[in-house]
């Protein structure tokens, strides 16, 4: 074998090395990105179910929110108010970080259907209305822009 034919020989193999290496970079790529969606999407559930949580555990809390959501802030004592308000912004947050998350990719089309669901079951309590048109400057304009969406469609229904 002529010293050309070995230099031929090595550059082939060195290319189906650097192709196996390739191919390896993008599985751990692939894998590494999952974990992320995941560790993302469980910090979103820890979020949510620390909110949940924190009004199970108090009956005033539990009894100010129903209270709150579903008769507005006029039903609210002066002192009440601002814990239902700082409640509900919680989780107007939450929704506003998730749509976020789905909009990068973070969290699936099947997740975020969920939280659209639940979404709406909210816009249509007076109360989380109230304080979601308090807090409107604070939101991003693509989450007020989904939300202005889900308004319209539920009206329509």
């Amino acid at each position: 074998m002529k010293l050309v034919e070995i230099a031929e020989v090595a550059e082939v193999v060195a290319a189906v090395g650097v192709l196996i290496s390739l191919l390896y970079v993008g599985y751990e790529v692939n894998q590494n990105t999952a974990a992320v969606k995941s560790t993302a999407y469980q910090a979103i559930h820890d979020a949510e179910d620390g909110f949940w949580s924190d009004l199970a555990s108090d009956e005033t809390a539990a009894r100010l929110w129903e209270n709150g959501l579903n008769g507005g802030l006029e039903k609210l004592g002066h002192d009440e108010r601002p814990r239902y308000v700082l409640a509900t912004r919680r989780l107007i947050y939450l929704f506003q970080n998730v749509h976020y998350q789905s909009r990068k990719g973070v969290v699936d089309a099947e997740l975020w259907g969920a939280w659209v669901a639940s979404l709406d079951e909210f816009l249509v309590k007076p109360g989380f209305r109230e304080v979601l048109d308090i807090i409107r400057p604070h939101l991003s304009d693509p989450f007020n822009q989904l939300v202005d969406s889900r308004i319209t469609r539920l009206s329509q229904k």
